[in-house]
């Protein structure tokens, strides 16, 4: 074997950025030749030798080649021979070869040579244009897929990175998350203790003005508004504290549910509403008439949006609400429609904000289609929305269709 190795620790370090092609054939002035043919000053090729099959078999397995250059006729192990061999090798099966022959061009020998791996080949006497070009055409797709390599290791690598960061402010989100809902329910939970002795001290306030028979005139506005004050801070304080559980919450029991029964008890709580605002609800449960969920849960779900319904109504006409239930591949949907105000279509998503409130002539926390939507994608369902400005909304929670395990 006669393989150009280099002599020194540096030469070593700068052959590893080299393109290797191997020069395969059993005579020296064949491969000294050849070489001579390829060599150009200043490329970033380095050439081996093997003089024999089985040598370029061990070189093969040992460097990284971007080209082997073959001789077909040689003594002991020949070039198909060899070829076969490579090719059945998983690590050096993608190495292009070329054979190089004195073989007379027949379509046998061509046939013969494809069959055991080769990619071209070289009629002898070689022409040094037609050589170098399929040599540098070889050497540049080497080099392009190494660039390639190369460049999905970055990418591979990055999108590694990435995931990582991404895990890590996940990570960090949910701890900022997990506090600040303790932060909530903390303070809206040590909150009511004060504000129920400023109650409590109004009304003793009250009572002395009373008993001393103090004119009331001027202040009895003054304390309606304190007392006003007070019931929307209780409500914000009760809302707040609901959002709360239900990030905490354990397992809470399920019941097959009925729909028409909810809605009864909805309508019962907001009875004085509905009288003011001459609302007409109208129900549909025939396709639907129950799911299993959550009794307390999807009251508070029909509750949230009936209100909203009859809150939200158009000034000009009389609110007119649909409820109704049916079946939608793996959900149970309930659909609340209404003629009330209506929204922009940027407003949509604001409306699950917590504190975001739409419409500012009715009183609200803000914070009762935050806890909706809690509710729902916490039992793996989900909420949407359609609604057009001046015409109404039609809201429709997807319940996960499920019995009783």
């Amino acid at each position: 074997m006669i393989d150009q190795q280099p002599q020194t620790d540096s030469v070593e370090l700068l052959d590893a950025n080299l393109v290797k092609v191997l020069l395969v054939d059993d005579k020296p002035e064949n491969l000294i030749s050849l070489e001579s043919l390829l060599y150009s000053e200043g490329e970033n090729i380095r050439y081996l030798f093997a003089g024999s099959g089985e040598d370029a078999l061990k070189i093969a397995l040992r460097e990284e080649l971007a080209l082997i250059l073959l001789d077909v006729q040689m003594p002991g192990m020949n070039g198909y021979e060899v070829a076969q061999y490579l090719h059945n090798n998983s690590k050096t099966k993608d190495i292009p070869i070329i054979f190089v022959t004195a073989i007379v061009e027949q379509s046998s020998h061509v046939v013969a040579g494809f069959e055991a791996g080769a990619v071209d080949f070289l009629f002898k006497p070689l022409h040094p244009y037609i050589t170098r070009a399929k040599v540098a055409a070889f050497i540049n797709f080497f080099n392009q897929k190494k660039e390639l390599e190369k460049a999905n290791k970055a990418a591979l690598n990055l999108n590694r990175e990435l995931e990582q960061r991404v895990q890590d402010r996940t990570k960090e989100l949910i701890k900022i998350n997990k506090d600040l809902e303790n932060f909530v329910y903390t303070a809206s939970h040590d909150l009511k203790a004060p504000i129920t002795n400023i109650e409590g001290l109004i009304k003793a306030l009250q009572e002395t003005l009373n008993d001393n028979c103090v004119e009331l005139a001027e202040t009895n506005s003054i304390l309606q508004m304190i007392d006003n004050s007070i019931d929307r801070f209780k409500n914000t304080l009760t809302d707040l504290t609901e959002v709360a559980k239900l990030q905490y919450q354990e397992e809470i029991s399920h019941d097959c549910i009925n729909f028409e029964e909810i809605l009864d008890d909805v309508k019962s709580h907001i009875k004085r509403m509905i009288q003011e605002s001459e609302a007409e609800i109208y129900e549909d449960f025939s396709f639907a008439p129950g799911v299993v969920f959550s009794r307390k849960n999807l009251r508070s779900i029909v509750y949230n949006l009936v209100s909203n319904a009859i809150k939200y109504r158009d000034p000009v006409r009389k609110p007119v609400i649909k409820v109704s239930t049916y079946p939608e591949d793996a959900y149970i949907v309930l659909a609340v429609q209404d003629n009330g105000l209506g929204l922009k279509e940027q407003d949509h998503q604001k409306v699950f904000s917590m504190f975001t409130r739409l419409h500012d002539h009715t009183e609200g926390t803000g914070v009762g289609m935050t806890i909706v939507k809690r509710i729902v994608e916490n039992s793996d369902g989900k909420i949407e929305l359609e609604s057009e400005l001046g015409k109404g909304t039609v809201f429709k929670v997807y319940f996960k269709n499920q019995s009783l395990g």
